[in-house]
């Protein structure tokens, strides 16, 4: 395709630019979580800080939770686009409703109170933004999947399964967290089946593979 012709930041050095906005998006999104903290903080004055931080222990556990989460998203953003040596525009927008869902979670983590711990609607909210990232990570891999011309020619193929479980167990907390509120965050422990799904996924491909 002529260069003039081509869509804007589909080329090598285009894809190079999305990267590095996706990384500055998120860098942003992950120090916007601490802040609300930081100004609850600044009202203590003389006040107790072993009170603050009783009083405060779920937001900080909401914090951390959120910060490693969105590493977690980040990293699996940044294994998906290690091969990748252009773009398409689909893949270009595509990274848009992923960066939304970034960008929007300080936003219902903040919710994340002991007044709201079992509130399924803030729950959900969390949850089901979580849900959102990771669909959006997994139609970005799928366009990748879909495209060879973008990656390398002895690139392997592009694994969607970890994805893909990941979004369904992301998808069966936000079940959880809305259908049994008591529960609240713990349905995201569900997370931890990833890797068993994983293997049992890697057994049934084995003997196809080999076939």
């Amino acid at each position: 395709m002529d260069k003039k012709l081509r869509p804007p930041l589909t080329g090598r050095t285009g894809i190079s630019r999305l990267i590095s906005y996706v990384d500055a998006v998120t860098a942003i999104a992950m120090t916007l979580l601490i802040l609300p903290l930081v100004d609850d903080a600044s009202h203590i004055g003389a006040a107790d800080l072993g009170r603050f931080i009783r009083d405060n222990t779920y937001e900080l556990f909401a914090f951390a939770l959120s910060f490693v989460v969105i590493f977690r998203l980040w990293l699996a953003h940044h294994h998906t686009y290690e091969q990748v040596t252009g773009g398409t525009t689909a893949l270009i927008w595509a990274n848009m409703p992923w960066m939304l869902g970034v960008v929007f979670l300080p936003f219902p983590t903040e919710l994340l109170d002991d007044a709201n711990r079992d509130n399924p609607l803030a729950n959900g909210l969390y949850v089901g933004t979580l849900a959102w990232i990771s669909a959006c990570g997994l139609i970005q891999q799928l366009i990748i999947h879909r495209t060879p011309e973008i990656r390398p020619s002895d690139a392997g193929p592009v694994a969607l399964a970890p994805t893909g479980i990941l979004t369904l167990l992301m998808l069966l907390a936000l079940a959880v967290s809305v259908v049994f509120p008591r529960f609240g965050l713990w349905g995201l422990l569900l997370l931890f089946l990833q890797g068993p799904a994983l293997r049992l996924v890697s057994r049934i491909q084995s003997p196809r593979r080999r076939q």
